[in-house]
């Protein structure tokens, strides 16, 4: 094992705490509404302390391109399937030598989905627990030890909210007419599969729409007006087999992701982008069938589980 790359695994119980930590960069004003991407610092005051474990210790001390400090972090109490997303916000790393490790970017932790969490419960056996990663920065090579890391862990864990999942099945079916379902009702949301007429008649739109901007912009050359009419249409959204096409409305940016699978229930993973207003899933391998189902997942105060944690004294590889 070279010395710049260095694991080691640690048995370190977690030590909970509430107080002994500010929260970094913390703004006066309070959003009401969550986002897919939270970017503020978690409030403390709604957070409760967590049964976690400290399991793994990557301390790569390079000078290189890809230094880090890496701390895995077990939730033995928390299903890894029935969290769907989470994000580690360090406020306080300290090392031996008095080092603050915290990152500059530590605040702006995104909430991202977990691996574990995107497949099913197993057949056999219990799930495994929840694992969560903190970043820090690198400590100097004379560091032997971590002070004290401490902060948040945000979970989401949509099953905990009786809205925070709408369920579809034979998606497909349900081309050219709006999605109903109570969590969708209850979290203001509006979603409509469009049908490949629908997909049509919008891109006849896009069209239109460059041609009037064309002519408003004082373009009168037919060909370039032509030009960019056929520009906008090709790259509107076609739908076909390997896309489902969505018109949403989310005005308080609850949903968090859109999950596929196939009629058995086995996950379809796919990708997702917003173009001219719609919600594009686009699928690279199989391409959806009449028998698979779409799940919509919302975000909530029930379904966003905020968990303080202290780590102290922890060794360094």
């Amino acid at each position: 094992m070279t010395p710049n790359r260095r694991s080691l695994l640690l048995p370190f119980l977690l030590v909970t705490a509430l107080h002994g930590f500010p929260a970094a960069g913390q703004s006066k004003a309070k959003s009401k509404s969550a986002t897919p991407a939270r970017n503020a610092t978690p409030a403390p005051a709604k957070a409760t302390p967590v049964n976690a474990t400290l399991k793994s210790v990557q301390d790569r001390r390079s000078a290189g391109h890809f230094p880090r400090c890496t701390l895995g972090i077990e939730l033995p109490d928390l299903p890894a399937v029935d969290v769907k997303a989470s994000r580690v916000v360090v406020v306080k790393a300290v090392d031996d030598l008095g080092t603050n490790l915290v990152r500059e970017d530590a605040a702006d932790a995104r909430l991202e989905p977990t691996q574990r969490g995107q497949f099913g419960r197993p057949k056999e056996g219990p799930a495994p627990p929840t694992i969560v990663f903190a970043e820090l920065k690198n400590p100097p090579r004379k560091a032997k030890m971590l002070k004290e890391v401490s902060g948040e862990i945000e979970l989401y864990i949509p099953g905990r909210d009786p809205n925070g999942e709408a369920d579809f099945p034979k998606i497909l079916s349900m081309a050219g007419k709006p999605l109903a379902h109570a969590a969708l009702k209850a979290n203001g949301v509006e979603i409509s599969v469009l049908s490949e007429a629908q997909i049509g008649v919008e891109r006849k739109k896009a069209g239109e729409a460059e041609k009037a901007k064309a002519r408003k912009e004082g373009i009168t050359d037919e060909d370039t007006i032509r030009s960019m009419v056929e520009y906008a249409v090709d790259s509107f959204p076609k739908g076909g087999e390997g896309q489902i096409v969505l018109r949403v409305k989310d005005p308080n940016k609850t949903i968090q992701d859109f999950k596929m699978a196939d009629g058995e229930g086995n996950p379809q993973f796919n990708g997702k982008s917003d173009e001219a207003g719609f919600t594009i899933l686009e699928f690279w391998g199989d391409k959806p069938k009449p028998d698979w189902s779409i799940k919509v997942l919302m975000q909530s105060d029930r379904s966003l589980v905020r968990h303080t944690f202290v780590f102290r004294d922890v060794p360094l590889p």
